[in-house]
């Protein structure tokens, strides 16, 4: 039986190595856009009626492509398709979010599956920490505005409950997949929100961008990832051209593949459930 890295290794190579695989993928990108596409086209009320549906289709069709891969190698090609088409859970704003972690919490409880509550559970948790990077970055942004003074800002954090809910959800995905595993599914949601905090092309910003990854303690396959994406948001913030940055984003696709790959080489007991 192949290692559970050889395998996402082999999809993401040959994506045409298993036809129901594929169309799986495809199916997940297809649907995560059009969502994308048809919330921007709704006012709020018809958006909430619309989400609750299309988030449980997209949780039931990643726990189908769980079921022929594996969970780990499931998150791990759903991520990377993210990444590379742009098409995230991330994208959606908050209040959106909110009722899919009420979807997600839900389906947890109720499915039969065993590999459909564990997916369940994973989503549930990407969107706490989702929300969480958010609010993080939203305090951020105001950093040196007179109206959200320091302590202000923190107390918020605190009010928010952001270390406790953040660190718990973080936790349980870690249970699930690993530590390896779990970092780099953070890290990439964290990138792929629309509303993040972004460190500019200043001295001083690069400097921050230079010392934060290394003081995340985090494997040498996430810091170098962590680092790359500030320096494409500050490429990105300083009118780079077009052609640049999508040859930087390129090689984030390529240092995300070798991180989602290496993470795959220790799992914990049931990272692979549901592999046929």
């Amino acid at each position: 039986m192949s290692s559970a890295r050889e395998t996402f290794l082999a999809h993401v190579r040959t994506p045409d190595l298993d036809a129901e695989v594929h169309e799986l993928r495809l199916s997940l990108t297809n649907m995560k856009r059009e969502a994308l596409e048809q919330v921007a086209r709704m006012d709020e009320q018809r958006a909430a009626l619309v989400m609750p549906g299309l988030y449980e289709q997209l949780v039931q069709t990643t726990s189908q492509l769980a079921g022929h891969t594996g969970l780990a190698v499931a998150m791990c090609l759903s991520v990377l398709d993210e990444h590379n088409s742009g098409a995230s859970l991330s994208r959606f704003d908050r209040e959106l979010r909110e009722q899919m972690s009420e979807v997600s919490q839900e389906m947890g409880k109720r499915h039969g599956s065993r590999i459909a509550t564990m997916v369940a559970e994973i989503e549930a948790q990407r969107l706490v920490w989702r929300h969480s990077h958010e609010f993080m970055s939203w305090l951020a942004f105001r950093r040196g505005d007179e109206r959200y003074p320091a302590k202000d800002r923190l107390e918020r954090l605190g009010a928010f409950g952001v270390q406790p809910r953040l660190l718990e959800a973080r936790g349980k995905v870690i249970e699930r997949v690993g530590i390896g595993l779990s970092a780099a599914i953070e890290g990439s949601d964290r990138f792929l929100l629309g509303n993040r905090w972004r460190l500019s092309d200043g001295p001083e910003h690069a400097l921050e961008r230079y010392v934060w990854p290394l003081l995340s303690y985090l494997p040498p396959s996430a810091v170098k990832i962590e680092r790359m994406r500030w320096e494409y948001d500050a490429l990105a913030d300083s009118d780079e051209d077009p052609d640049r940055l999508e040859g930087e984003r390129a090689k984030l696709s390529g240092l995300l593949e070798a991180q989602l790959a290496q993470s795959l080489r220790t799992l914990p007991e049931g990272g692979n459930a549901g592999e046929l």
